[in-house]
């Protein structure tokens, strides 16, 4: 055997995706004022049936200092994507941000009320808005823990109502195999 396996493939078994769960990764800038807004994140996300959130705080591996290969891995091996803002996006956000695009991830931007955000920071929120992307503003944590919660509730039927569609489609077409 012995032979080398690819990078993607390495990657793909690594940071692979779950399939007991839809893994949702969490992104902000650390160590700043969104650090109680990522637990109420998680754990919304946790809370929704068959999702699983990763955040840095409780999933990096023990004694690892912050990595943006690991967290970009994770990003674009997710299902999903919820990217909280409050002010300036480092450039391992964006970095993540784009990992979770490349790799099919719904995404969500939730954005702190009443804060004024660098210009780069509102313009990029405006390009993503063109895309498939939610957008919503929270004032408090309990709001942000109900946009989670019905976010990814939403998420859920939407795609089980595509998956019906595209069968119906088949079905139509003559194609499906049923």
């Amino acid at each position: 055997m012995g032979g080398k396996v690819s990078q993607e493939l390495r990657d793909e078994i690594v940071y692979g995706r779950d399939h007991n769960h839809a893994r949702v990764f969490i992104s902000s800038r650390m160590s700043t004022t969104l650090d109680a807004e990522r637990l109420v994140t998680a754990e919304a996300v946790d809370r929704v049936s068959g999702h699983r959130a990763w955040y840095w705080e409780r999933d990096a591996a023990t004694g690892a200092l912050h990595s943006e290969h690991e967290c970009v891995k994770y990003a674009k091996t997710s299902a999903g994507l919820i990217l909280l803002v409050d002010g300036d996006l480092s450039p391992i956000v964006h970095a993540e941000y784009r990992a979770a695009r490349e790799g099919g991830a719904n995404r969500f931007i939730l954005i702190r009320k009443g804060v004024e955000l660098p210009e780069d920071v509102a313009e990029f929120i405006k390009d993503q808005q063109t895309s498939e992307v939610v957008t919503r503003n929270f004032q408090n944590t309990d709001e942000l823990d109900s946009l989670v919660y019905d976010a990814l509730s939403r998420a859920i039927v939407r795609a089980v109502t595509e998956a019906t569609i595209d069968r119906r489609e088949r079905i139509t077409d003559g194609t499906s195999d049923d």
